[in-house]
């Protein structure tokens, strides 16, 4: 019996039965209900799609690294909130690169129904919540300065480090709010206007959704803060809105973002930035059917830096 969860107010949960984790690929109803979650909702989570230890040894390396960034200042704060910065992974370390985090099967399997067949994986970050940062909210945004297509072209893989909750901000997220959604949503960007990753053009939206769209959607569906176990991996289209939220534990709550472009998308030059002493693992993508667009760079690059800058604007206007 397939298992789904479909609280009311809560986003859907795809379990795997235990013949789909021994085979490493959902069987066709539980494809069905990730697509319709991804279509009408816009986000769905994938549960208990990673093994736990590989989770527990990524988190473990990236906390004492994010002790050097935030010590050192060496990372701006995201969206311009004092309470959460980007944190890649760690590509430079063997020990730490698993094929079920960077290319993941039940994920590949997803977006290939989702986006088309190949999807393209060109972009990795990481999202780090900083501890005791009560009060402390990114405005309702989408991760798009652009006017972009109103349908599925981009998707976003969150892979949490650690269990989720409102406690040690979960990321708040606008259900179905990716389905009607348009660049108009947007504030458009004033002379002036910066941010630390991109470059904005006068005129054209900023990330940010207008006070008044993000008031009439709240009364149509209010947004969510999903519960997260470790080992639960969250997909949710580029266009759906959502905001960091206040760390309130003693913790640092980092998630790891991997992203997926459809073929027919004109973004020619995104590319994630690897290290060519690295290139077996990521090259030949865990077997998946999935093409890998990367700079393969020396190993002194600074990655967390360099897949720091990303536009997923179309390469020609």
């Amino acid at each position: 019996m397939v298992t789904i969860s479909t609280p009311q107010d809560a986003p859907r949960a795809i379990t795997a039965k235990p013949e789909e984790l021994r085979d490493s690929r959902y069987e066709n109803v539980n494809i069905w209900h990730a697509l319709e979650a991804l279509h009408q909702d816009g986000f769905v989570v994938l549960k208990g799609v990673v093994d736990v230890t590989h989770i527990a040894q990524l988190n473990e390396y990236m906390c004492k690294e994010a002790e050097v960034l935030v010590s050192s200042n060496a990372k701006p704060f995201n969206q311009g909130v004092n309470s959460n910065i980007l944190q890649g992974p760690p590509v430079l370390e063997p020990g730490l690169l698993y094929d079920d985090v960077f290319f993941n099967p039940f994920v590949i399997q997803v977006m290939n129904a989702y986006l088309g067949e190949k999807p393209i994986w060109n972009f990795m970050t990481g999202n780090n919540a900083l501890p005791h940062t009560a009060g402390l909210r990114q405005p309702v945004h989408k991760d798009i300065i652009f006017h972009h297509p109103q349908c599925p072209f981009f998707c976003i893989a969150n892979v949490p480090l650690v269990p989720f909750s409102p406690t040690n901000g979960s990321t708040e997220f606008w259900l179905g709010s990716h389905a009607s959604t348009a660049g108009a949503d947007q504030i458009a960007a004033m002379p002036g206007d910066v941010l630390a990753n991109a470059r904005l053009r006068v005129g054209e939206p900023t990330c940010n959704v207008r006070a008044e769209v993000v008031e009439a959607r709240r009364k149509i569906r209010p947004p969510i803060q999903p519960l997260c176990d470790v080992g639960d991996i969250m997909i949710r289209d580029l266009r759906t809105w959502h905001a960091g939220m206040p760390n309130e534990s003693e913790q640092y709550r980092i998630m790891l973002a991997l992203g997926y472009q459809a073929q027919w998308y004109p973004n020619h030059t995104l590319r994630t930035k690897l290290p060519l002493s690295r290139a077996e693992f990521f090259m030949t993508h865990g077997g998946q059917p999935v093409e890998v667009r990367a700079d393969l760079l020396p190993d002194d690059s600074d990655f967390g830096k360099l897949n720091d800058i990303f536009s997923f604007k179309p390469s020609v206007d």
